[in-house]
């Protein structure tokens, strides 16, 4: 269930105390409001009444969508990798089954839910991801810092993302054919992945490591 709570953060402009409402868990189904702000990326957006200064403010947050069995836990001032796995099957049994991972940043909780909302598997996603960054990189002779899906389209046969190349200030959209994912999800299988009891992080490291892996395997 979503749970609310409220606290005195400090603003870093002006010094003023301002009671600030936060959702340590946020349930999708309980409470739909909270995954638009989510998807909309206002969730963690935060303003001084006082000077009017603005931030993100994020702060650890349980997102949990019942029906499509998926929770995403935000754990902000790190990186996915360096988050250490903590079992639940013991103390929470009703979680087995349910796909649990690990983000830092709210861009990456908000794509983590558009992947699972599209009924994808996140790691042959983070493989399709890799290869485009790959691409991208080769094209422009610049890495990529980021990069976020975005959507899928069976109709268009189109898997699309966004990527934030180094040295750009503009967002650069690529799109490949659904055949990239599928064959992607193909590596996936073969690496005989199966859901974990623990929060874990599924990110370019992990495409990457699959994709050693996988390479590996063919030699």
């Amino acid at each position: 269930m979503s749970t609310q709570m409220s606290k005195d953060v400090g603003c870093p402009h002006c010094g003023a105390a301002v009671r600030t409402q936060m959702w340590p868990g946020i349930c999708a189904q309980e409470n739909p409001e909270l995954r638009a702000r989510v998807l909309d990326e206002t969730m963690f957006d935060w303003k001084c009444p006082q000077c009017g200064y603005t931030a993100q403010f994020v702060y650890p947050c349980l997102y949990h969508d019942r029906d499509r069995k998926f929770m995403v836990y935000v754990v902000p001032n790190g990186s996915g990798s360096e988050f250490r796995p903590v079992d639940v099957s013991e103390k929470f049994p009703q979680l087995a089954g349910v796909r649990k991972r690990v983000v830092s940043t709210p861009a990456e909780l908000k794509e983590k839910i558009l992947i699972f909302e599209a009924g994808l598997n996140d790691y042959a996603v983070e493989l399709v991801k890799y290869a485009l960054a790959g691409v991208l990189e080769r094209k422009h002779g610049k890495k990529t810092i980021q990069g976020y899906f975005c959507s899928a389209d069976e109709e268009e046969d189109q898997i699309r993302f966004t990527f934030f190349p180094e040295g750009r200030d503009q967002l650069v959209e690529r799109s490949t054919r659904l055949e990239a994912y599928q064959k992607s999800l193909e590596i996936v299988r073969a690496a005989g992945i199966e859901e974990a009891n623990s929060f874990l992080p599924v990110d370019s490291v992990t495409a990457k490591s699959l994709l050693e892996q996988y390479r590996g395997e063919e030699k």
